[in-house]
């Protein structure tokens, strides 16, 4: 009867160690998933950067003061944006320093995949559409061949910091940039729309970046964009001259 006894017990402790192990496994996964997906702020305003401002339709300040700090944003610089009325797909490209890396981890249905974040104040109504686009630089910027996937979130407040939270949206059908490929982020605000309105917003995070070391230096004045009218050349003679393309989304 001891013996039963003592077997039983023993079964007992290894079904317990067995459960116990399969919990601290499915923790293990859970952070795993995490580092590789939330893992790079690609702009804090303060210091950290991994992405350059490019191409633009509106104006941005880079060095702009936080308009309000609270506990969902205590950060004392952030960005600045004002949309510009007269383009409906405005947007702010971003060249990442490196290549997102996991980006697969966020592009599905599936499970509970990780997301894009941003931290947003705006004088747009709540319910406002911003949608982020992922591709390639050397997608000569083209929709949807140089964009690999969507993501888009709608704010919930006006004149207040949120942490906004992008879903996944489409692969978009045409679309010729791999997941290898990824090097571009483009952020727009309220696209399809003709609206000026503001937006503050901070800490754009997604995915791993690998490749290059170490984070670009910091500005040191804001990057606004310049206005100033460029002289445009004349074709040479016999040299076929570009056409827009005029199935292009982004940047119309």
């Amino acid at each position: 009867m001891k013996s039963i006894n003592y077997q039983t017990k023993n079964l007992s402790i290894t079904r317990l160690n067995l459960n116990l192990a399969i919990f601290i496994l499915a923790i293990l996964m859970i952070n795993s998933n995490e580092a590789l997906g939330q893992k790079v702020a690609y702009d804090n305003f303060e210091g950290a950067k991994f992405i350059h401002y490019g191409e633009r339709s509106g104006k941005l300040d880079t060095l702009a003061r936080n308009p309000q700090k609270d506990s969902v944003n205590s950060s004392a610089k952030c960005a600045f944006y004002t949309r510009n009325a007269s383009k409906k797909f405005d947007n702010i490209k971003m060249s990442v320093h490196g290549r997102l890396t996991g980006v697969n981890e966020y592009a599905t249905y599936l499970g509970i995949p990780p997301r894009f974040k941003m931290k947003v104040y705006t004088s747009a109504p709540a319910g406002t559409l911003v949608e982020i686009l992922i591709g390639s630089k050397n997608g000569n910027n083209d929709y949807p061949a140089g964009t690999n996937s969507q993501y888009q979130t709608y704010t919930t407040k006006t004149n207040q910091w949120e942490e906004l939270e992008f879903k996944f949206s489409q692969v978009p059908q045409g679309s010729e940039t791999s997941f290898d490929q990824i090097d571009q982020v483009t952020l727009l605000f309220n696209p399809n729309s003709s609206t000026s309105d503001t937006y503050y917003f901070d800490e754009i995070t997604g995915p791993s970046i690998i490749e290059k070391q170490g984070p670009i230096a910091s500005p040191v004045s804001p990057e606004v964009k310049d206005e100033t009218p460029k002289k445009v050349e004349s074709p040479k003679k016999n040299t076929p001259v570009k056409k827009d393309n005029p199935n292009k989304k982004v940047g119309q």
